[in-house]
């Protein structure tokens, strides 16, 4: 039988998941803090009504993306932005990570 999570589990899942959510690209690779939110989400799955709540905010977020992997992928698809075409890449990485804390914020606020 699937499990079916709540409001409450995905917002939970939520916080947590930003707590392990690098800041910036200095912050993000093996061993340390996650790059991507869906990674963080899988960080943060501690227990099986955790991970249905992981997976329900994953399929919405893959809904948002318009099914493309990345924020990344989907600013390349629908705005013609593409990450190598900055002077200053690192920059780009950091603003990224801005990008997904504030989605995650805003995921927070529409599970409360």
């Amino acid at each position: 039988m699937t499990k079916m999570s709540t409001r409450k589990q995905k917002h939970d899942l939520l916080v947590k998941a930003k707590t392990l959510l690098a800041r910036n690209a200095s912050e993000a690779g093996p061993l340390r803090l996650a790059r991507f939110v869906c990674t963080a989400l899988r960080d943060a799955v501690d227990s099986s009504y955790a991970d249905a709540a992981r997976q329900d905010v994953i399929d919405l977020i893959r809904q948002r993306l318009s099914y493309i992997s990345t924020l990344d992928g989907w600013l390349e698809y629908h705005h013609g932005i593409f990450g190598y075409q900055f002077k200053d890449y690192a920059a780009y990485l950091d603003r990224m990570q801005v990008t997904r804390h504030a989605w995650i914020d805003s995921l927070i606020r529409e599970f409360e």
